[in-house]
């Protein structure tokens, strides 16, 4: 089985789980955190060295109600305290909030933030978590800050990139897709141009390591051309 080096995932679905067993959001997007521990550690010991977890776009930060993002934070800062405290050697990547916020952010989960990429910036793998990311925005910092040092090229964008310690993504699995297979918000631009997609109709919080696996071997059994 061939296993991509970088893994993209889209973990669509916790709220409709959630419906359909009667329970609430914030349940849903508890078991939705749960599972991107069980889904990433798995995807670590098959040999990924990146992993990417779309945890939030801007949109939902900006349209949601005020108590689901309330939620979702203290999501965030459980798994961001989860990994300053872990003895696997995986680097930790928080990319969006931060250089969105310019600051406004609390001084606390700040130094949460911060501290946990420190500690592990020298670890072979790495999970890199999109929370209040935007594809668009990141681009448009990047472009400009390049344009300062002059005419922008490939390299001076990509160097100004949020996610710019990202290689090439190999594979792309989104969850929780109902006859609309889609990309969105121009989720990591620069490095998806020949990615592989993969999707699922299950919902994110039932997505199985036995279903991480299937997207694996239906990866291994693709031919990727890039552009040949």
């Amino acid at each position: 089985m061939v296993v991509p080096r970088c893994l993209v995932i889209i973990p669509d679905g916790n709220r409709r789980w959630a419906r359909s067993h009667n329970l609430t959001r914030s349940i849903g997007h508890a078991r939705g955190l749960v599972n991107c521990r069980t889904i990433a550690a798995e995807a670590f010991n098959l040999g990924v060295e990146h992993v990417v977890i779309w945890a939030a776009s801007e949109a939902n930060l900006k349209n949601r109600d005020s108590q689901e993002i309330a939620n979702l934070f203290v999501l965030l800062k459980t798994e961001l305290t989860y990994r300053s405290k872990q003895r696997e050697k995986i680097g930790v990547h928080l990319c969006g909030i931060l250089q969105k916020q310019n600051g406004r952010i609390d001084t606390e989960f700040e130094d949460l933030v911060r501290g946990v990429q420190q500690r592990t910036a020298h670890f072979d793998q790495h999970l890199t978590i999109l929370f209040g990311y935007s594809g668009v925005t990141e681009l448009v910092v990047a472009a400009e800050k390049a344009a300062k040092e002059g005419p922008p090229t490939e390299a001076s964008i990509r160097k100004h990139l949020w996610t710019s310690h990202l290689p090439d993504v190999d594979l792309l699995i989104r969850t929780g897709v109902e006859g609309d297979p889609h990309w969105s918000d121009l989720l990591l631009p620069w490095q998806l141009r020949n990615t592989q997609l993969y999707f699922s109709e299950v919902y994110w919080p039932a997505f199985t390591v036995q279903h991480l696996q299937g997207a694996f071997e239906d990866y291994s059994a693709r031919v990727r051309r890039a552009g040949a």
